[in-house]
C-alpha cells in the first residue's frame, strides 16, 4: 500500500469544447497541452451533472446523481461517504479544500469532509435575513426574473430590497474576480503545503472560468470590445431581458471573455504543477485537472432544439457535460490520449487504485456505461421568466448514457418525450443519428438506486447568519 499525495483541481464551468487541448481555435490551454506530454489526457470525459453541488457530490463520493440525490445547493452529503473522509480516517492523510465557491463550502456541507477548508473570502451582501435573495435560487437570473420571484415570496418587500441591494453592490455574480482569482487560493494551498509532513490530499475549485467571466487584461485576448464593455467587466452587468433575441446575442458575446478566463485558469494550473515540481513532490502526487460541468452561451439544445442553453441552468448537451480531464500519476510516464468514455464519478476509484499501486488513470474508464444527469428545472419552474405553458420543455430530469464504440462515443439522451442518439467523435462535433434512445436511458437509470448518503438539507436546520449572508454571490437556478 503506497501513500501518494492527491491534488484535484476543478476549473469550475470549463467545457472541453473551448480548450485548445481539445481542438479549440483559440490557444486557451497552452500549459495543459504541454503538460499532456507527461500526463494522460481523456478526450471523452464527462461530468456527472451540469451544476456544482450534484457534480461535486458525485466526484467526492463515487455515486451517480440518482444514487446520492444531492441536487440542490443546500443539500447535505454524509461526510463518511466521501473519499476525503476515508483518506483521513483510514489512511492518515491530511486534507484541504480551497475555493471561493460558496455552494460547495457553505450552503451545502461538502467542506465538512476536509480537515482544512479555506474560502470564500468575499464580503457579505445580504440585507434582510429571512427574505429571498438572489443567492437563494440557482442560476444567473435577470432583475426581472428575480423580481417576479421576490414579489411572490412571503416577505415580498424585503426580498425585493435584497435584490436591489445585491445589484447595487460593487461586485455581483459568482465571485469577486479581483479579490478571489485562482492565485489567491493557490497562495493558500502553498501555505498549507508548507505545514504538511505526511501524505496529503487537496482539492482546489477555482472559479475564474465561472460567471461573471472577467479575465485579467493579460489574458483577455479574444473578447469583442463591445461585448466586454456591455458586460461591464463584472460591475453591475445590465443583461437584457431573458429569453429575448437581445439576451441570446448578449450571451453569445461573452464567449470571448470566457476564453480569456480559461487562459487565466491554465496559468494557475501551471503554477500549481510547477510548485509541486520545485518541491520534488510532483512524482509522488496524483494530479487530476478537470471541471465539474461546462457552460452554455445560447446554443440550441441538441436534444430539444426549441430550448437554448443558458449558462448551466438546464439541459444535458455536450457543452455542459463534456469536460477536460488530465491525469498525472505518480511514477508513470505520460503522453497517452484515451478515447474511451470516462467519468469523473470514478475519481474515488482512481485514488484507491493509486493507493494500491495500480494504474489510477485507467480507473476513470468504468466497466459499464458513463452516465450524466440533472433534475433541473423542477416544476413548476417559477424561476423561469416565461408563461407557464412554455416552461415544461425545460423541466428535468435530463439524462444521458455514453458508451464507447468503434465509431467513437455514442450518446443516448432523454428528457420527457424527447430522445435521441448522437455520435460524438471529439469535443467539437456532435452528430444526431436518431430521434430515439432505443430504451437505453431507462434501462441504465432504472438500475440506479438511492444509497442513503444524503442526510437532509440546510432547510432542515437554522442556518447561521454568516452562511445566509454569503449565499448572495452565487445565483444558481435551483
Amino acid at each position: 500500500m503506497s501513500s501518494p499525495n492527491v491534488l484535484l483541481v476543478i476549473l469550475d464551468s470549463l467545457r472541453a469544447r473551448n480548450c485548445s487541448l481539445h481542438g479549440h481555435g483559440a490557444e486557451t490551454t497552452p500549459f495543459l497541452s504541454q503538460f499532456a506530454d507527461e500526463a494522460t489526457v481523456f478526450d471523452q470525459a464527462r461530468a456527472p451533472s451540469i451544476h456544482s453541488i450534484a457534480s461535486h457530490a458525485s466526484i467526492f463520493s463515487g455515486y451517480h446523481v440518482e444514487e446520492h440525490e444531492v441536487t440542490e445547493h443546500k443539500d447535505f452529503l454524509r461526510p463518511e461517504a466521501t473519499l476525503w473522509h476515508r483518506l483521513g480516517a483510514d489512511h492518515g492523510y491530511e486534507t484541504g479544500f480551497f475555493t471561493p465557491n460558496v455552494i460547495v463550502t457553505e450552503t451545502s456541507n461538502l467542506g465538512e469532509a476536509f480537515d482544512t477548508c479555506v474560502g470564500p473570502k468575499r464580503t457579505k451582501s445580504h440585507l434582510f435575513e429571512g427574505a429571498l435573495a438572489p443567492n437563494d435560487v440557482e442560476g444567473n437570473l435577470t432583475p426581472a426574473e428575480f423580481t417576479r420571484l421576490a414579489l411572490g415570496h412571503e416577505r415580498p418587500v424585503r426580498s425585493f430590497l435584497n435584490g436591489v441591494y445585491e445589484k447595487l453592490s460593487s461586485r455581483g455574480g459568482s465571485q469577486d474576480p479581483d479579490a478571489e482569482d485562482a492565485n489567491v487560493y493557490v497562495d493558500e494551498f502553498e501555505s498549507w503545503l508548507d505545514d504538511r509532513s505526511g501524505p496529503w490530499a487537496a482539492c482546489l475549485n477555482l472559479m475564474d472560468t465561472h460567471t461573471p467571466f472577467v479575465p485579467h487584461d493579460a489574458y483577455d485576448r479574444w473578447s469583442d470590445g463591445h461585448a466586454a464593455g456591455r458586460h461591464g467587466r463584472g460591475d453591475g452587468d445590465e443583461s437584457p431581458e431573458a429569453f429575448t433575441d437581445e439576451f441570446w446575442t448578449h450571451l453569445q458575446g461573452l464567449e470571448g471573455l470566457y476564453d480569456g478566463t480559461i487562459r487565466q485558469a491554465d496559468a494557475a494550473v501551471e503554477r500549481l504543477v510547477e510548485t509541486l515540481r520545485e518541491r520534488d513532490a510532483l512524482d509522488d502526487t496524483l494530479v487530476v485537472v478537470t471541471s465539474d460541468h461546462g457552460e452554455g452561451f445560447g446554443e440550441r439544445s441538441d436534444l430539444v432544439p426549441g430550448v437554448r442553453l443558458r449558462h448551466h441552468s438546464w439541459g444535458i448537451d455536450e457543452r455542459l457535460t463534456h469536460v477536460p480531464l488530465v491525469v498525472s500519476t505518480p511514477g508513470e510516464g505520460g503522453g497517452e490520449r484515451v478515447r474511451e468514455a470516462a467519468s469523473l464519478t470514478q475519481f474515488p476509484a482512481a485514488v484507491e487504485a493509486a493507493l494500491d499501486g495500480e494504474d489510477a488513470a485507467a480507473a476513470f474508464v468504468p466497466e459499464g456505461p458513463v452516465v450524466s444527469s440533472t433534475y433541473r428545472i423542477r416544476p413548476p419552474g417559477d424561476e423561469l421568466d416565461l408563461p407557464p405553458a412554455e416552461c415544461e420543455r425545460y423541466f428535468g430530469p435530463w439524462r444521458a448514457v455514453y458508451r464507447t464504440t468503434d465509431e467513437g462515443v455514442v450518446k443516448h439522451a432523454r428528457r420527457g418525450d424527447d430522445a435521441g442518439e448522437f455520435l460524438i467523435p471529439d469535443a467539437q462535433t456532435v452528430e444526431r443519428r436518431a430521434d430515439t434512445d432505443g430504451g437505453e436511458v431507462a434501462a441504465v437509470f432504472d438500475g440506479l438506486r438511492e444509497t442513503g448518503v444524503k442526510v437532509g438539507s440546510a432547510a432542515d436546520r437554522d442556518m447561521t447568519g454568516d452562511v445566509e449572508d454569503r449565499l448572495a454571490d452565487l445565483g444558481y437556478l435551483r
